[in-house]
């Protein structure tokens, strides 16, 4: 069988920095050729995580090569897929973030003890995720994360650090933590709403001395950007419903 790598690879010894496009495309096929092989369990969740966290890593063309060596290519006949319709599991969610039951993990870990840990980019979140940070700090972004059809729970503990659940605008959250002298905190955006059928994250816990936070941003954002969003909107609300006062008089009626 032969091994599977990006398309358009060049020779490994051609150096590419890290924060170069390039590069930073290569990254972004290798982790399409993972997935595709972890969804057709060609992979199996362990060697996934350590392939992407390779991927991730890559400082050249070399290290993509070898985060993908001794993948196969598996034939259709072999591993035979149902047909998919191009509807997603949640009508709230674009198709690509989708994932079948059969493929989330039941449970898994991250924990930051004086460092750090994070999780980002296209992955599958367990059904169960928990988060632990003592006095370090643990960061799970979801917005390019193929949710399943089912809750995605998160179980956040921390002690004197940080928790950061990044979730994408179409996700419902219920968020229900407790903090001791801490911040357990979901920031909720202006014109936020339920759409029906989409995914749902469930983060709950504890922060003791520490915090949990819950924030919306677009794929790509940063805080400061989400909350210079944020305010934007803010003055757009306020600026439509002056406009609408005076539009119904001082009676208060159109």
């Amino acid at each position: 069988m032969e091994k599977r790598k990006p398309k358009g690879l060049r020779s490994p010894a051609e150096p590419v920095l890290p924060g170069n496009d390039a590069l930073a495309g290569l990254r972004e096929e290798s982790i399409e050729v993972l997935t595709e092989c972890f969804a057709r369990d060609v992979i199996a969740i362990d060697d996934f995580e350590r392939r992407t966290g390779q991927v991730h890593g890559a400082r050249s063309i070399a290290d993509l090569q070898a985060a993908l060596d001794g993948i196969p290519t598996a034939s259709p006949s072999a591993h035979p897929q149902p047909h998919t319709a191009a509807t997603p599991a949640h009508p709230g969610l674009p198709a690509r973030l989708a994932t079948p039951p059969a493929q989330v993990p039941s449970s898994e870990r991250s924990v930051a003890i004086f460092g750090e840990t994070r999780r980002e980019g296209v992955w599958i979140p367990a059904r169960r995720n928990t988060a632990v940070a003592v006095m370090g700090s643990a960061v799970l972004d979801l917005r390019e994360a193929r949710l399943g059809e089912e809750r995605t729970v998160i179980a956040a503990l921390t002690l004197m650090g940080s928790v950061e659940v990044i979730v994408p605008p179409d996700v419902h959250v219920e968020c229900n933590g407790s903090a001791v002298f801490g911040g357990f905190e979901q920031r909720r955006e202006v014109n936020e709403r339920i759409v029906p059928g989409a995914p749902v994250v469930r983060v709950e816990g504890w922060a003791i001395l520490g915090s949990v936070e819950v924030e919306r941003r677009l794929v790509g954002e940063s805080r400061r950007e989400a909350k210079r969003r944020r305010k934007r909107t803010k003055r757009e609300r306020k600026r439509e419903r002056r406009e609408a006062r005076k539009r119904r008089g001082p009676g208060g009626r159109g």
